[in-house]
């Protein structure tokens, strides 16, 4: 994401609390017809994508927390849950492209899996 970059307080300042307005879960790669479809129909929200990084998969629900202010600050912060304490620079949102595909729509989906079991059929 970052190729090594040294972050700063500053960098932090800077950004638009990217982490606190998008909800990433980690999922299962559907391994069936019904877990495909499941997943298809959760993409019929507009608040609502998947998303691949290193062979994971990733439901992204977009958002935002309630706890963050007008201006991006947290107004938990000293009592923040362990999850936000552990996300931090350079592995976030911030510094780039923090996925290798985005499927934003339950044709984008069905497509990446034809395209994915015709190579399973040809190896």
């Amino acid at each position: 994401m970052s190729g090594g970059k040294i972050t700063t307080k500053k960098d932090c300042k800077e950004c638009p609390a990217i982490c606190c307005k998008n909800l990433a879960l980690t999922i299962g790669r559907p391994e069936n017809r019904q877990e495909l479809e499941d997943l298809k129909w959760q993409l019929h929200f507009d608040t609502v994508k998947v998303f691949i990084s290193n062979r994971r998969w990733h439901q992204l629900i977009e958002g935002k927390c309630m706890y963050l202010s007008e201006d991006n600050k947290c107004i938990i912060y000293d009592r923040r849950p362990d999850k936000c304490r552990k996300h931090n620079p350079p592995n976030c949102e911030f510094f780039g492209k923090f996925y290798d595909i985005m499927l934003s729509t339950p044709e984008e989906l069905e497509d990446y899996w034809k395209s994915k079991k015709i190579r399973k059929k040809k190896v």
